[in-house]
């Protein structure tokens, strides 16, 4: 068994030790400058599917601003506005550019051997893609998440079609482990 990972009060519990994170890999260290990485790379052996997966704690939609009386209903929609559109966007960045490292892994360019070199596994094109943007998430109410999850869709879609990216959703946290027994 491996060493859980755990982040953004979510926990992995990988059956293998076939994964690895950016985050300490020296080849995406050195070209992070503009770059964004999702936070950790599984590959299903027997199932030939790399999970890219990313952990964020958002806990639910209420400000701190909310009680304050002094703020307006609109300010306070607007920012929250701007708070979803961040999100969604960020989510967007770090598939876009978590899935183009392995691209480049694929299509064999020089600078991939420095981000392969840190994978204790290798794809190959046959290999299923499957993102997953795990959020924990403390509210009842689901939809806000749904609601991010239909913008990204939207918004990665184009992507998903040109690398054949089969699996690309925003989750909570509960939804993801009743779908696999790894999340915790």
């Amino acid at each position: 068994m491996a060493v859980p990972i755990s982040e953004s009060q979510i926990t992995l519990n990988f059956p293998d030790n076939n994964f690895f994170r950016f985050e300490s890999c020296r080849g995406y260290k050195d070209i992070q400058n503009n770059f964004k990485e999702m936070d950790v790379c599984w590959y299903e052996q027997q199932a030939d599917t790399l999970y890219i997966i990313e952990l964020k704690n958002w806990q639910n939609n209420d400000l701190d601003e909310e009680s304050n009386p002094n703020i307006s209903k609109e300010e306070i929609a607007e920012t929250k506005k701007k708070i979803s559109i961040h999100r969604i966007n960020e989510l967007l960045k770090k598939s876009v550019d978590s899935v183009s490292m392995f691209m480049s892994i694929l299509l064999e360019r020089p600078y991939s051997s420095n981000i392969q070199e840190c994978s204790p596994f290798k794809i190959t094109k046959a290999t299923k893609i499957k993102l997953l943007s795990i959020i924990n998430w403390t509210s009842n109410d689901i939809n806000y998440i749904s609601n991010i999850n239909t913008e990204y869709r939207s918004k990665f879609n184009s992507y998903a079609k040109l690398y054949q990216v089969e699996t690309f959703i925003v989750l909570t946290k509960q939804q993801a482990a009743s779908k696999f027994s790894w999340i915790s």
